[in-house]
C-alpha cells in the first residue's frame, strides 16, 4: 500500500460533516481519488475519518457500497449543474453547429469548474474525475454507469435534435471524445492561469471557449464522417 500522505488527517467534523456516516463519505472518496479502489482499505477509510470498521459497516455494509454512496453524492452537483446549463443551451432553440457547440460547452464546463483551476480547492476533485474516469475497475465502472448514463443520455438525446438525423452511436462516441478533451485539461496536462496572472479572466475563458470549439469541431468531424459513410455506402448499392 502506497505511504500514507501526510496531508491526509483525520476527516474534521464541521457543519456539513458532523456525523459518522458524512466523514466516511468524505474519506472514501479522499483515499480513492489518491489511491484508487484495490488500494483503499476499509481500516484506512476508518481511520481517516476517525471511527471504527464496525461502524463503517454498520452504515454502509462493505467498502463497495461506502464507494457507490460517496461517489453518488459527490457527483450531484455536477450532474446538476451539467442539466442545468443544458436546460439554458435548449432553451435558446439553437439547431446545426451552433446548438451543438452550445450543447458541448454545457457538458464540459461544470466539469472544468468542479475539476480545474476554475474552482478553489479543485486539487482533489481534479484526482477524483481522473481516477472515476481513467481506468476504473469493475466495481467502480458499474457506479460510474449508475452516476452517468441517464446525464449523458439527456446530452445525446439533445445533440440528436440539434444535429439532425443521425446514429445515435456516433453520438455517443463523439460525446465520450468530448469529454476526454475535459479530463485531459484538467489531469495536470494543462496549466491554467492563476487570479495573479489572468486578473480579468479573460485568458482563462479564451481557454475555456477553444476547448468548447475543439470538442464541438471533433463532434461535428464525426458526423460528417458518418454521413459520408451512410451516402458511400447508399451509392455502393445503386
Amino acid at each position: 500500500m502506497p505511504p500514507r500522505s501526510p496531508a491526509l488527517r483525520a476527516v474534521e467534523p464541521d457543519a456539513s460533516t458532523g456525523d459518522t456516516k458524512a466523514r466516511l463519505l468524505d474519506a472514501v472518496v479522499r483515499l480513492f481519488a489518491e489511491r484508487g479502489f484495490h488500494a483503499t482499505s476499509m481500516r484506512a477509510i476508518t481511520q481517516l475519518a476517525g471511527t471504527s470498521v464496525s461502524a463503517a459497516n454498520y452504515h454502509f455494509g462493505s467498502k463497495e457500497e461506502l464507494l457507490r454512496a460517496a461517489l453518488v453524492r459527490r457527483t450531484k452537483p455536477l450532474n446538476d449543474a451539467r442539466l442545468e446549463a443544458l436546460a439554458e443551451a435548449e432553451a435558446e432553440a439553437k439547431g446545426g453547429t451552433e446548438g451543438i457547440r452550445a450543447i458541448v460547452r454545457a457538458y464540459i464546463l461544470p466539469l472544468l469548474v468542479a475539476g480545474s483551476g476554475i474552482a478553489e480547492g479543485a486539487g482533489s476533485r481534479r484526482s477524483l474525475a481522473v481516477r472515476l474516469y481513467v481506468d476504473p475497475p469493475e466495481i467502480v465502472r458499474g457506479t460510474q454507469q449508475e452516476i452517468f448514463a441517464p446525464v449523458n443520455k439527456r446530452f445525446n438525446d439533445a445533440l440528436q435534435r440539434a444535429a439532425g438525423d443521425v446514429d445515435p452511436k456516433a453520438l455517443d462516441v463523439a460525446l465520450k471524445l468530448s469529454l476526454g478533451v475535459a479530463l485531459h485539461s484538467i489531469g495536470g496536462h494543462l496549466v491554467w492561469p492563476t487570479p495573479e496572472e489572468d486578473p480579468s479572466g479573460s485568458v482563462k475563458e479564451k481557454m475555456i471557449d477553444g476547448m468548447v470549439a475543439f470538442a464541438a469541431a471533433g463532434i461535428i468531424a464525426l458526423l460528417d464522417l458518418e454521413s459520408a459513410g451512410e451516402t458511400a455506402s447508399g451509392g455502393s448499392q445503386k
